[in-house]
């Protein structure tokens, strides 16, 4: 892998970390919330996974290939999908609610 794809991926990860927190801190905070109760959401697992994620669906994977994601990193995934061009803004606006992007994310079941 060269230089001028490591730093590539690198910017991706970037993007995709603050697109996934972005994410949880919406649904947390900024989504209207009639019960008061927090969707949750772990930053901080995510962050863990963003780099490894990142190179895994951006550089290495297979159409072919399945993964399982874990429930904490889907933030990661979707906002992957998201850049992809497979995921949607209303979706991950959604994350966690009805017709949201899901904490169970399947490359079989579709994400969208």
């Amino acid at each position: 892998m060269g230089s001028s794809r490591i730093e590539i991926l690198a910017e991706l990860e970037k993007k995709i970390l603050w697109l996934a927190s972005w994410t949880i801190h919406n649904a947390n905070h900024i989504r209207a919330n009639n019960d008061g109760i927090k969707v949750g959401g772990h930053q901080a697992s995510s962050a863990s996974l963003a780099t490894i994620m990142t190179v895994l669906y951006l550089d290495i994977l297979r159409p072919q290939d399945r993964v399982a994601v874990k429930p904490h990193a889907s933030p990661i995934f979707h906002a992957i999908q998201y850049l992809l061009g497979r995921q949607t803004q209303e979706k991950l606006e959604n994350f966690r609610a009805y017709k949201g992007a899901q904490s169970y994310p399947s490359r079989t079941k579709g994400h969208r």
